[in-house]
């Protein structure tokens, strides 16, 4: 049986820096011009917000809260927050999971080792990634803009199938919470 928090802390960083090492990027900066107009500086400040505004919009979204909403839905136990970002949660006996909201990282972003597909959870846009941290765990990445996502990953001690299933069925019961 998986037990509380010291796994889900354990697959959380797993995942974290699964995603981290796949969001690296490279390039050289390059001074703009000096001769730049107050209205193309005015113009540059607001192209550049749009990217945080999406992040944004997952201000006020409480992971635990979330779970809680659908815990006798889906029968969770042992909700516990993580961080201000994640909740965990026991989806079985043999299956745990993390709920963590993704501000900066866009559903392009998730990555893993094992097979990625692009899925619709609701009216979301969502990746599902097999085996993002071991070979029984799974993530659905679920987009809330262009470059913020929520995350479902769950760890089985059974089988990679049971963990897809978990992560899938908990992203869509948390789905309609997901800001629009």
């Amino acid at each position: 049986m998986i037990k509380g928090l010291p796994t889900r802390v354990v697959l959380s960083l797993a995942v974290l820096g699964a995603v981290v090492t796949g969001c690296t990027t490279g390039g050289t900066a390059t001074p703009g011009s000096t001769g730049s107009t107050t209205t193309d500086q005015a113009s540059k400040t607001t192209t550049s917000a749009k990217p945080s505004d999406a992040g944004d919009s997952l201000a006020d979204f409480d992971s635990c809260a979330a779970l809680n909403s659908v815990a006798s839905q889906l029968n969770l136990s042992n909700i516990e927050e993580v961080d201000e970002k994640e909740c965990g949660a026991d989806y079985s006996a043999t299956v745990s999971f993390g709920l963590t909201k993704q501000p900066e990282l866009a559903i392009g972003d998730a990555v893993g080792d094992g097979k990625k597909s692009d899925i619709s959870v609701g009216s979301h846009k969502a990746k599902l990634v097999e085996a993002p941290g071991s070979r029984t765990s799974c993530l659905v990445a679920v987009e809330v803009g262009p470059t913020s996502r929520v995350d479902v990953i769950a760890s089985s001690n059974n089988s990679l199938e049971a963990a897809c299933e978990a992560a899938t069925k908990v992203a869509t019961a948390i789905e309609p919470k997901l800001p629009k």
